[in-house]
Formats: C-alpha cells, sequence, structure tokens
C-alpha cells in the first residue's frame, strides 16, 4: 500500500530515534520499495528528513544519520520553563533550571525560557513539555494551554491535582530542624518565629507542622510560638515578637524560623539583651539566602535541594514526552546547612 509523503517522513524518523535506523539510511530504491513511493518521493522525504536534522547526504548510502538523533526518542523535543525574572535571580530556581537544562540538553532537547505572557503568545514552535515554576508562571501556563492543549506540564513548588508536581518537603524541613536543635545541639526549649500559619498547605505552616510532628514523638522537648505578620517583617519589629517568645519561656536557648528573614530579628534580639550565638542562643532558619553567610556567626539553615529537584524534573519530563504518566507528587528533601549559629566553630555540613 503506498505511504504518503508527510506519513513516511514520520515513519522512517521514528524509526532513527527508536533505532530501528542507527547508521545510514537503505538506499533510494529500497525505501522505495519498502514504503511504496516512487523515488522523487523518497527524495522528497530525504530533505524533509534532512531539515529534521535527522540525516545529512542525499543518494542511497550515503544518506548517514545524525549520530545524535540515532536511539533518542527525545531529540529535539520542545520543553519550554515559565519563569519570571524573581525566579529565576533565586539560588534555589537557578540552581536547579541550570541543572535541569543541562540534562535536558544531554539528551538534545531543546529548552526555551519563557519569562512573560508576550512570549508564550508569540511561540512559532509546537512545546511538548511545559515547566511551570512556582505560582507566577500560572497565567503563563493558562496562555500555553490555551494555545496547545497537548502540552504536558509539570509543577514545580506548586501542588496541583491536575499535573505531575516537584515539591520541597516543609514539612520533613520543620522537623529535620528540630531534630538538630535537639539532638545534635542538645537544647530542651526551642522557640519558633513563625508566619502566615494561617494557609493549611502554604510551606511556612508544612515546616510548622513538621516541627511539631517532632516534639509530639519526643515529648520531653519544650516547644514555644509566636508569630510574626507579614512576609518581610523589619528587624526591630520582628525583634520584639521574639521578646514575646522569650516571655513565653523564659528558658528558650535554641529558636527554628521558619525563614531565613525572621532570623534577622533574632540576632538584633540577641544583640541587644548580650546574648551570645550560639552559646546563649541557637539559630536555625531555612532558605539559604545569600545573607545567611554574611551575618556574624553564619546562619545554618536548610536549603530547598536543587540537584534532587532537578533530577526528579528530568525525570517526569521524560516520562511525559513519551505519554507514560508519572506520580503525582514528588516530595524532595532538604538539605541541612550546619553553620556557626548552631554549633561552636561549625563549617557547612
Amino acid at each position: 500500500m503506498a505511504h504518503d509523503f508527510k506519513t513516511t517522513a514520520a515513519e522512517i524518523a521514528e524509526k532513527i530515534k527508536n533505532g530501528t535506523y542507527s547508521d545510514t539510511l537503505p538506499s533510494i530504491s529500497h525505501l522505495s520499495e519498502i514504503y511504496g513511493v516512487c523515488p522523487a518521493t523518497v527524495k522528497r522525504i530525504l530533505s524533509q528528513l534532512r531539515d529534521w536534522d535527522l540525516v545529512s547526504g542525499e543518494h542511497g548510502r550515503c544518506v548517514r544519520i545524525n549520530p545524535k538523533a540515532a536511539g533518542n526518542l527525545y531529540f529535539h523535543k520542545n520543553v519550554v520553563i515559565l519563569a519570571d525574572l524573581a525566579t529565576i535571580a533565586n539560588p534555589f530556581y537557578a540552581k536547579t533550571l541550570k541543572q535541569l537544562t543541562d540534562a535536558l540538553n544531554s539528551n538534545y532537547i531543546s529548552v526555551n525560557v519563557f519569562l512573560s505572557g508576550d512570549q508564550v503568545q508569540e511561540c512559532i514552535f509546537r512545546p511538548d513539555c511545559a515547566v511551570s515554576v512556582n505560582v507566577n508562571s500560572r497565567i503563563m501556563e493558562d496562555l500555553l494551554l490555551k494555545r496547545f492543549p497537548d502540552c504536558a506540564v509539570v509543577r514545580l513548588n506548586q501542588p496541583s491535582n491536575r499535573f505531575p508536581y516537584v515539591i520541597s518537603n516543609g514539612g520533613k524541613a520543620g522537623y529535620e530542624a528540630l531534630r538538630h536543635l535537639a539532638e545534635d545541639c542538645g537544647h530542651k526549649h526551642i522557640g519558633i518565629l513563625a508566619t502566615q500559619l494561617e494557609y493549611p498547605r502554604a510551606c511556612f505552616r508544612q515546616r510548622y507542622d513538621g516541627a511539631l510532628e517532632y516534639v509530639r514523638r519526643h515529648p520531653e522537648i519544650h516547644l514555644s510560638m509566636a508569630e510574626v505578620p507579614g512576609l518581610e517583617p523589619a528587624c526591630p519589629g520582628c525583634s520584639s515578637v521574639m521578646g514575646k517568645l522569650m516571655e513565653q519561656d523564659p528558658e528558650i536557648t535554641a529558636v527554628f524560623v521558619l525563614r531565613d528573614m525572621l532570623a534577622l530579628g533574632v540576632y538584633c534580639y540577641a544583640a541587644e539583651h548580650h546574648l551570645k550565638i550560639p552559646d546563649d542562643l541557637a539559630v536555625i532558619g531555612f532558605d539559604n539566602e545569600i545573607f545567611s553567610q554574611a551575618l556574624t556567626p553564619q546562619l545554618t539553615t536548610l536549603s530547598e535541594n536543587a540537584p534532587d529537584s532537578a533530577e526528579c524534573l528530568f525525570l517526569i519530563i521524560q516520562d511525559l514526552l513519551l505519554d507514560r504518566h508519572p506520580e503525582q507528587a514528588h516530595l524532595i528533601d532538604p538539605q541541612l546547612l550546619v553553620r556557626g549559629s548552631t554549633c561552636k566553630n561549625a563549617g557547612v555540613s
């Protein structure tokens, strides 16, 4: 049965990518017999394959297959990353996206970063998969899916009932922070400076719940909590809340702050009350902000795990590109970076 031009080109392309043709293509006459088309059509097909960067050469056995494409089902698949400038400037996202892009490029998967809805609207190729990076990219995600409804989606740090997602394990972060203070450093009276606990699915609440889980399993630990309103608390305000925390339990010798910014208030409080860190008051945060290593002593913190997040995203994307169905939720454990604010003379672990 005769094959039409486009169907035959796509069929041969698939055989190149699955390894059926791995070095050279059969001669023009042989291809003509196999697919039931005339030699002139075969030449058109070869031209199309060359445009797709799958082969080089034009005549019979001289038509060599691009070794990057041979046996590579992901060759020239298109992945887009939906983000914004503020997000990709964040160290965690910058490292994660860099490692993800390197892994995709190593399989000759094309990667494009869209930073605005206009770039999505102007897209001139068909994306096979999109990586939606945090909630700021949701508008771009909606625009992309309106134009390309068959595009697969994976989200980073966004729980979803519709798409697979990779997210930092906030509960494990809170649990590990308390474990470090209690078991590695020997503290029994621990305080928490929290924020935005009213959102049950938010990262801050998950970190707090993880700390509570540790205390539930270790009733000898005395835990007190004070909440700082707002996302960007000023040092004086946070220092005042720290004072209220100490009033709850004057025996507090260690504090877990749910984000590194809150640690600035703890450092201010310690200076105002002539407390030495970590001798009189140990501090551990979360985020591994750049300033955390500029403090004296350097701030012990938990960091989102860029290498594991990138690897997990890469494996999910591979499944999506082959129409496989990966698991929905993928929790990535944080990394504990031990510095001088919890352990005297400590370097980064």
